[in-house]
């Protein structure tokens, strides 16, 4: 095969399809498998990114933010890893090289220029949230075609990608925004036995769908719930 054809494979590949016990109709394995192919590509490629800011960020952090983003990017792989058994084992193949994942990747490509660590941190957190918030579309995506283990392995992916953001953003974060009641009772929403309510009675109080005080209803325990004085 030329060099023409192997950069053309790369661009637009295709996936071999199995035959398989994974009692998903054909057709909502193959989106499925489209799914994780492309959020396979992302991950690996930002994986990568994070190597890149690993090796090369300057400034009085270095040695900091030099181990931060190798663990992020060690966080990536094993997410690559998780990624591609899902896809083979709906009866694919995980298509993963760097050449694929470059050309296929919606992650943007990071800037070649950047020096100060305020720049590797800005634009990180841009690539790693984007990352997150993909995956979140994905977890929907996944549980509308009716995959819910496909649809959990997303929850878990974005909650480790949430926690990346976390560390990034924490050396940046300085300034408040606002300030937001503390709690959900203090919004006037309360947890109840069937779900969540919110009300308030003539001394603006708030209750819940029985009409009790909100700090009467939040001392009662939840049937079913041991109560906190149980050992």
């Amino acid at each position: 095969m030329s060099q023409q054809q192997l950069r053309s494979s790369s661009q637009q590949p295709r996936a071999n399809l199995y035959p398989t016990a994974v009692d998903l109709p054909d057709e909502t394995r193959i989106q499925v498998i489209q799914v994780l192919n492309q959020a396979l590509a992302d991950t690996a490629d930002l994986q990568s990114q994070a190597k890149f800011a690993h090796w090369n960020t300057k400034g009085y952090d270095f040695y900091q933010l030099h181990l931060l983003f190798d663990e992020i990017a060690e966080v990536l792989s094993g997410h690559t890893d998780m990624l591609a058994e899902r896809i083979t084992a709906l009866g694919s193949q995980a298509m993963g090289t760097n050449r694929i994942s470059a050309n296929t990747s919606q992650i943007p490509e990071p800037p070649h220029n950047a020096v100060d660590e305020t720049e590797y941190l800005q634009w990180l957190t841009d690539h790693v949230a984007r990352h997150a918030n993909y995956l979140r579309a994905d977890i929907e995506r996944a549980a509308e075609l009716g995959d819910e283990d496909t649809a959990d392995l997303f929850t878990e992916l974005s909650r480790e990608v949430d926690k990346q953001v976390y560390f990034i953003e924490s050396h940046m974060q300085s300034t408040v925004t606002q300030q937001i009641p503390a709690t959900a009772s203090q919004a006037g929403y309360q947890r109840t036995q069937t779900g969540v309510s919110q009300g308030s009675n003539e001394q603006g109080t708030a209750t819940t769908h029985g009409g009790a005080p909100a700090h009467q209803a939040a001392s009662t325990p939840l049937q079913g719930t041991p109560s906190t004085n149980q050992q």
